[in-house]
């Protein structure tokens, strides 16, 4: 079926609904109005009866009241009208000559519930009537005093009205004028239909040319125009225009986009724009999570996880390679890395992807055979290269990450600001707490560590020992042998303290030949023990110098936090106390603090 066939039966079918619509809910409305017309003409008459009723009382003719009845049931549309009264007043003047008794329940409830009851019968082509039955209370108010004559109270029914009238009249008048707005809506909707069918349905063998090119447009094909012929009016040629011109972005936006992403727009450029706007966004959001970050450890927890749930592989780690120092560090590791990474990478080392499913991509350095890994290297900067590992042992599992290596790239290629950042800012606070010659803390750290120290003995009370040491006549190292070889005695000191003491205890270099150790849970018999072991270990070793060798001595004085002072500052003047009580004793000693020493300096 054509659209305009179509169309045309979509149209004169809602013009046809909408029509019967309108005339029914036209007929509810007037028949639903007559009624309420009805209903107040019924209540109105009743309360004239009331009135009536009352004025007959007041004035002491009641006997002649049916005589007003008559002429009230007399009225037009009025179908009938009776009296009821209620059993006060039946048991105090009997029940009248009239047979004044309720005839439904109606008028039971409402000599019951004191309240009005109206109903109204008859369907839309039915004879309407409407029933009203309003009880009749007692009151006391001056004249009208109903207290003096009936044994009741204020508020009390005495009686109830009921009518039934005649609603046929307003629903006549309902029906003519359902009748002259049914010729209207008829006028009217025939007028529409012309209008459509003259001036709309003609347009559309260029709706069909239209539909044509957004049905191309939806696949991605948009060379298709409206013809010429089909073209004469300003909109399809604004249509045209538009076309052309989302053809031009289009391709400008692909063109951008493939500078930062890869975009494969060949079957439909419009899905591969919006998945490559999705990846954009991933990326974006990735990126900001890692300015978040504390440190480069954080940092390398989210990309570790961030491709572990991008390519759902378990086993991710990551390596980073300094190809100036060609230093190899594995900084992430999921599981026990299963590949001999840090003696060398081949992946940093040739900046290739080194893939075992490949027959060149077996790489050396992977110690179990058994398993599948893709390693992809993307240069930070001129002194980083950032490996991603993942190993699995399924080489189904990486498959998703061979055929997709480009999403590992675009990714580090958004974030290696981020990683260069927090490698920068890693090397900075390195510097801070490691002294570079000597490889142990300096003294700012050590400083930070004793201000914790003191913090946590209120909670913990855990001893720890204080030691400070320095090289016997150190400057004469320097004057006779060199500055190289003062370098290298402060690294074997750095090596012997490293090798002799718990990875617990604090060491540090706090000037050019001066070391503090902190040992943690000691003891003070632990103290001098670890004391006589460095300074046995330091004169025993045979320092080079040139093509001869000499040996050198040291001094070390000792105290014992908190129980010879709760200030841990304060321990290490006593250990220096002690250290220089070792100098005055000739050197290549360890000695412990005493109160004594305070009385001789």
């Amino acid at each position: 079926m054509k659209l305009k066939t179509k169309i045309s039966f979509l149209l004169f079918s809602s013009l046809l609904l909408l029509f019967v619509a309108i005339f029914y809910n036209s007929i509810v409305d007037l028949r639903n109005a007559s009624a309420k017309s009805a209903e107040s003409q019924a209540l109105s008459t009743a309360k004239v009866i009331e009135a009536g009723l009352t004025a007959h009382m007041v004035s002491g003719t009641m006997d002649q009241r049916d005589v007003f009845i008559n002429q009230v049931t007399a009225l037009e549309n009025m179908k009938q009208l009776w009296l009821v009264r209620s059993s006060k007043v039946s048991h105090q003047y009997g029940k009248g000559p009239f047979g004044e008794d309720a005839r439904d329940g109606i008028d039971k409830s409402v000599l019951e519930s004191g309240e009005t009851v109206i109903e109204s019968t008859g369907g839309i082509f039915e004879d309407a009537t409407v029933r009203l039955s309003m009880p009749y209370k007692a009151t006391a108010n001056g004249k009208l005093d109903c207290l003096s004559c009936h044994d009741v109270k204020a508020g009390d029914t005495l009686g109830v009205i009921s009518v039934e009238m005649k609603a046929n009249d307003l629903k006549a008048l309902s029906y003519r004028n359902i009748i002259i707005g049914s010729l209207l809506l008829v006028v009217l909707f025939g007028g529409m239909v012309f209008f459509l069918y003259k001036k709309v349905l003609i347009y559309f063998d260029r709706f069909d040319a239209m539909g044509r090119c957004a049905r191309l447009a939806q696949n991605g094909d948009l060379s298709a125009r409206i013809p010429d012929e089909l073209s004469d009016d300003n909109d399809a040629k604004a249509l045209n225009r538009l076309i052309e011109k989302f053809e031009t972005s289009l391709v400008t936006i692909q063109e951008n986009l493939s500078d930062i992403i890869q975009i494969n727009s060949e079957d439909d450029p419009l899905q591969a724009l919006s998945d490559g706007s999705a990846r954009l966004n991933d990326i974006a959001t990735f990126t900001h999570t890692l300015q978040r970050d504390a440190n480069a450890s954080e940092a390398y927890v989210h990309i570790a996880h961030h491709f572990s749930d991008k390519f759902k592989i378990d086993d991710v780690n990551l390596i980073t390679y300094n190809p100036l120092s060609e230093e190899t560090q594995i900084v992430y590791e999921k599981k026990v890395i299963l590949c001999d990474a840090q003696s060398g990478c081949r992946a940093a080392r040739t900046g290739e992807i080194v893939d075992s499913s490949m027959p060149d991509g077996i790489c050396p350095k992977m110690i179990s055979p058994n398993e599948h890994y893709v390693c992809v290297p993307y240069t930070i900067n001129s002194g980083s290269t950032f490996v991603v590992s993942m190993v699995s042992d399924k080489k189904s599992m990486l498959n998703g990450v061979c055929s997709n290596t480009h999403i590992v790239n675009e990714t580090l290629q958004a974030i290696r600001g981020e990683i260069a950042h927090h490698q920068m800012h890693e090397d900075i606070v390195k510097l801070q707490r490691i002294d570079p010659l000597s490889g142990l803390y300096t003294k700012n750290f050590l400083l930070e560590r004793m201000f914790m120290i003191v913090k946590e003995s209120k909670r913990t009370a855990i001893p720890y020992g204080v030691m400070i040491m320095n090289v016997d006549d150190f400057t004469t190292i320097n004057d006779v042998y060199g500055e190289k070889v003062g370098d290298e005695t402060i690294r074997i000191i750095g090596r012997t303290l490293l090798d002799s003491l718990r990875e617990s205890d604090v060491i540090a270099r706090i000037s050019g030949d001066e070391f503090a150790v902190l040992l943690y849970d000691c003891d003070p018999l632990h103290v001098n023990n670890v004391g006589e072991k460095i300074r046995s270990l330091f004169a025993n070793k045979k320092l080079k110098a040139h093509s001869s060798g000499f040996i050198k001595t040291m001094r070390i004085g000792t105290a014992i936090f908190p129980q010879q002072h709760k200030d841990i500052a304060q321990c290490l003047a006593y250990a220096r106390l002690a250290m220089n009580e070792a100098k005055r004793e000739g050197g290549n000693l360890s000695v412990k603090f005493h109160t004594r020493l305070l009385e001789s300096n």
